[in-house]
């Protein structure tokens, strides 16, 4: 077997109208589905680059329980520094430092509202 790619990473909320706000509001992510019927939303960045986000209902059954995920990053165009202030002031809320790993990136832990934990990263390369 050979895996061709890697195109989706999904995650469960409690709420996705809430979910849909902060990543598209907060994040400035680029919503490309939005099924309510089913309870699902994807997002991408605005460049179109990188896996597309799966954002379920966790009120479903099929649905793992929100806040018990993989870490999903997501790659910032700028310092990250700068993206972390931006977040902050709106409310988003981070752990730790800023961690480096000179020449390869920077990267801190932050979560969204059900706790789902996600991380900014600065490519230093």
């Amino acid at each position: 077997m050979k895996i061709k790619s890697i195109s989706l990473g999904w995650i469960s909320t409690s709420n996705l109208a809430e979910a849909k706000k902060f990543f598209q509001e907060d994040l400035g992510l680029k919503l490309t589905s939005d099924n309510e019927d089913m309870g699902w939303l994807e997002l991408s960045s605005q460049g179109g680059e990188g896996i597309t986000l799966g954002i379920a209902d966790g009120s479903c059954e099929e649905s793992p329980k929100p806040g018990s995920n993989t870490i999903l990053t997501f790659t910032v165009d700028g310092k990250i520094e700068d993206a972390k202030k931006e977040l902050e002031d709106r409310g988003v809320t981070f752990e730790g430092a800023i961690i480096e790993v000179p020449g390869h990136v920077k990267m801190v832990t932050f979560f969204d509202k059900d706790h789902n934990m996600f991380q900014l990263v600065e490519k230093l390369d």
